[in-house]
């Protein structure tokens, strides 16, 4: 009996763990998000204000501002997929009750992290295969957009990962 318990304490706690990190890739990327979406209606503004107002335009604020907007949405991308706030459409999760509802949830789960890791490693792939090509104004590699598209797909990987560590720690109850 006393082995059960701290059985059932360790896997509390590691449930615990697994939801803080949650919280913490949450936070993180929420504030990291934010921060590159300010960036970009700052680079917008002086992007026309030097186009309209002074009439010099700068060429290369268009590509600092395509990559901000490619790491902002990887990073919004992550925190939504860890809250669980992504567009999904809930037709078959509604209709299954009981224990088969966690085993669906845990299917769902390793289908979604077989995807990402296969996303991401396609973004890896392009990554390499992108190295030669520049930008026109400040001759970026298109390695680094594509960098981009990776960190997103790995970190909703991370993220399905924590969910399922989540998930088998608080789903493997002695009673059952």
């Amino acid at each position: 009996m006393q082995t059960e318990h701290v059985f059932l304490g360790e896997r509390d706690r590691s449930r615990r763990t697994a939801e803080t990190l949650q919280h913490a890739l949450v936070t993180v990327t929420d504030i990291l998000s934010g921060t590159l979406l300010m960036s970009l209606v700052g680079l917008l503004v002086l992007s026309i204000l030097s186009r309209d107002l002074l009439h010099v335009p700068i060429p290369w604020l268009e590509e600092i501002a395509t990559l901000v907007t490619i790491y902002a949405v990887a990073f919004a991308s992550i925190g939504a997929w860890t809250r669980g706030a992504h567009i999904a459409v809930e037709l078959v999760p509604l209709s299954i009750k009981g224990r088969w509802h966690d085993r669906y949830g845990v299917f769902l789960q390793l289908f979604s992290l077989a995807f990402l890791c296969l996303t991401a490693w396609g973004a890896f792939e392009m990554m390499e295969r992108s190295v030669n090509n520049r930008t026109t104004a400040l001759s970026l590699s298109f390695s680094i957009y594509y960098g981009g598209l990776l960190l997103g797909f790995a970190g909703m990987a991370l993220a399905s990962v924590l969910r399922l560590w989540s998930a088998f720690s608080n789903s493997s109850n002695p009673k059952d």
